[in-house]
Order: structure tokens, then C-alpha cells, then sequence
């Protein structure tokens, strides 16, 4: 009984830990000058979380089952929730394009220092580890453990707003908002997909399609 009071206690800590960090992407913290950016921190400490913490789930495997993967895909409703995220990509690309011609930099910007552009292979790599690591910390671990002490909804735009202010980088107000605004969304649809199918391999598959399209368009 100890044990587990223990455990979950653990869990609170570390979803705490998670949301302050995530918070301090607002403010600018530097070191000789440069940028500290701690809010990346708040995905190790969600993988590490996960597989430290996930005895509290019924079984260890919830939340990230690769033997369910592919039999989750087959719910024509987790098909339709991929098509939606593959549409609200392009409509971010082309509402930016039409109207704020200075997104692309901003994104550029913002993970320019995690992703390496100038090598496509590496990129490729990039783009598939932090998408399963964000989905592991941020759905698997924070969304899956938030779901046993709230209603489904606050849980999923808790989970989603801590993982906006993760990608959150200082510019151009209305660029500023717009860039978070699509973050926002896919986070929903990602939460959404993983709630459907208790599977981060499945919203991870989702997150990185998403990125993948996102990082093709930007060359356009």
C-alpha cells in the first residue's frame, strides 16, 4: 500500500516538473549569453516518468503496445483523425504563405538548433526521435496519468497546452500566436488519437507525418 501511494505521489511530482518546465520557455534564461531552453527537458523527464511509473497503470504495456499498433489502425475513426492532421498541416502551410510570409522563418528558428536541415537522412532520424519521445512523455506518461484524476477534456487540453508552451519561441506576436495556435491543434488531435487507441505508437505515427509534411512544405 505504501508502495503504491509512493508511486503515485512520484507521478504527481513529475508531472509538476513537467508543466515548470514548460513554463519557463516564457521567459528568457541564458547562460554567457546564450538561450537556455529547459522546456526540452520536460520530454526526458516524461520518458523517463513513463517507464519508472507505468505500474500504475492495469497493465505496464498501456499507453505504448507495439503488438496493438497495427490492429489500432484498422478504426476507421483513428484513419479519419489522420487525414484531419494531414489537412490542418497544408492549411497551416497555405494560410501562411497567403498571409504570414514570416512563419517559415519563425519555425526555422525554433528548431533550426534540434533538427539538422542540411542532412536529410539525419533529418529523417530527428524528425522520427522526437516524435516518439514527445508522444511517449507528453501522451503516454502526462495525458494517460492526468486522464485518472480529471475528465477526459481538461486532461487532453492540459496535455496539449504544456506542449505548446514547449514549442513556444520568442518573435512576432501574431506569428508568435499562429505558429502555437497549429501546435495546439495537432496536440489535440494527437491526444485524441492516443485516447482512441491507448497507443503512443499511434500518435506518434500521426506526430511524425505531421512533421514530415511540415518540414517537405517548408522547402516549397
Amino acid at each position: 500500500m505504501k508502495k503504491t501511494t509512493k508511486l503515485h505521489t512520484a507521478v504527481t511530482i513529475l508531472i509538476v516538473v513537467m508543466i515548470v518546465l514548460s513554463f519557463t520557455n516564457l521567459f528568457k534564461f541564458q547562460i554567457n549569453g546564450e538561450p537556455l531552453k529547459l522546456a526540452g527537458i520536460s520530454v526526458i523527464v516524461g520518458i523517463i516518468a513513463y517507464f519508472t511509473t507505468r505500474k500504475t497503470n492495469e497493465n505496464k504495456y498501456d499507453g505504448f503496445n507495439i503488438k496493438t499498433f497495427i490492429g489500432s489502425l484498422k478504426d476507421k475513426s483513428v484513419i479519419l483523425l489522420f487525414l484531419l492532421i494531414i489537412i490542418t498541416n497544408v492549411a497551416c502551410f497555405v494560410i501562411a504563405k497567403l498571409w504570414f510570409p514570416a512563419y517559415n522563418e519563425h519555425v526555422l528558428a525554433r528548431a533550426g538548433d534540434f533538427l539538422d536541415f542540411g542532412n536529410l537522412p539525419k533529418l529523417f532520424l530527428e524528425l522520427v526521435v522526437f516524435a516518439l519521445g514527445e508522444e511517449i512523455a507528453w501522451r503516454a506518461f502526462f495525458q494517460k496519468q492526468t486522464s485518472k484524476i480529471m475528465p477526459f477534456i481538461p486532461s487532453l487540453i492540459l496535455a496539449s497546452v504544456m506542449f505548446s508552451l514547449g514549442h513556444f519561441s520568442f518573435g512576432i506576436p501574431i506569428i508568435v500566436f499562429y505558429d502555437l495556435l497549429f501546435v495546439f491543434i495537432d496536440s489535440v488531435i494527437y491526444g485524441i488519437i492516443f485516447k482512441k487507441t491507448d497507443n503512443a505508437w499511434c500518435s506518434f505515427l500521426a506526430h511524425f507525418l505531421a512533421n514530415l509534411l511540415s518540414t517537405i512544405l517548408y522547402w516549397f
